[in-house]
């Protein structure tokens, strides 16, 4: 087996400066400005392709008022509970983020986070009832299309 050796060491130099960035995105949903029901999907980060998705999660801004039973979860158009499954809306704050898979407290089928390939959604559900409450839904997301797309060409050499 042979081992070769990149050059420039590395390949780069730190982080080079037109690397794609690591990015936090996020939406305001107001809920009390809908009539939603178990079952309803509110798509609110749209994903381009190429993109990894670290982590995504709700904060909820103002918790509902209304005494309704109505949970969230939140994921996208492949898996709706990849960063939440279910959790109430009654109290302000973070909500749980699924664990990832592997963790001891967790089963393997965990996800807790996202590669698009392709363009997709990161969408809330409305698992059980209608609610009013506003949340916050965010993504920590990268960008790994390359600098400029698959039209990258090697850069550095092996020997």
């Amino acid at each position: 087996m042979a081992t070769y050796q990149i050059s420039p060491a590395s390949g780069t130099a730190g982080h080079p400066s037109k690397a794609p960035d690591l990015k936090c995105v996020s939406v305001v949903v107001d809920f009390s400005s809908t009539t939603n029901a178990a079952n309803d999907i509110f798509e609110c980060i749209t994903l381009p392709a190429n993109t990894y998705v670290v982590t995504a999660g709700i904060d909820i801004i103002t918790a509902d008022t209304a005494g309704n039973s109505g949970t969230l979860g939140l994921g996208d158009g492949a898996d709706v509970d990849r960063y939440i499954t279910t959790a109430a809306t009654t109290t302000a704050g973070l909500m749980t983020i699924r664990e990832r898979a592997g963790h001891s407290g967790m089963s393997t089928t965990s996800i807790s986070y996202g590669i698009y390939a392709a363009t997709d959604t990161i969408d809330i559900k409305v698992t059980t009832g209608e609610v009013n409450c506003v949340v916050r839904v965010w993504a920590l997301t990268a960008d790994f299309n390359g600098y400029a797309g698959d039209s990258d060409g090697q850069v550095v050499t092996f020997a």
